[in-house]
């Protein structure tokens, strides 16, 4: 009797440790699927901010060329008016010139 109540508590035991350790893969399955989720949820966050960023610095880096540009421009008429102004100068003191001689 002795020896069935010994085999009989062994039976139980690794049972309920079979019972135990199932519970646990599957709360360690469940803690996984949770983290991976977690982790796409905060790549997808980092994605999302990222290509925010890089749109936010293409919109400055746009504004930025288009700023330089019309200075260039602005820079070539003012450029481009002084030679006409030295131009006429030149012309006028030659034309001085040439009434005094």
């Amino acid at each position: 009797m002795n020896r069935w109540i010994g085999v009989s508590s062994l039976v139980i035991g690794l049972v309920a440790a079979s019972a135990c350790s199932r519970r646990d893969e599957d709360r360690v399955r469940s803690e996984s699927r949770e983290a991976q989720e977690k982790a796409r949820k905060e790549l997808d966050e980092a994605s999302r901010k990222l290509k925010e960023s890089l749109k936010h610095a293409d919109e400055q880096t746009r504004q930025d060329l288009d700023k330089a540009r019309d200075q260039v421009r602005k820079a070539l008429r003012d450029s481009g008016r002084d030679v006409q102004k030295a131009r006429d100068r030149v012309r006028d003191r030659a034309g001085d010139d040439d009434r005094h001689q």
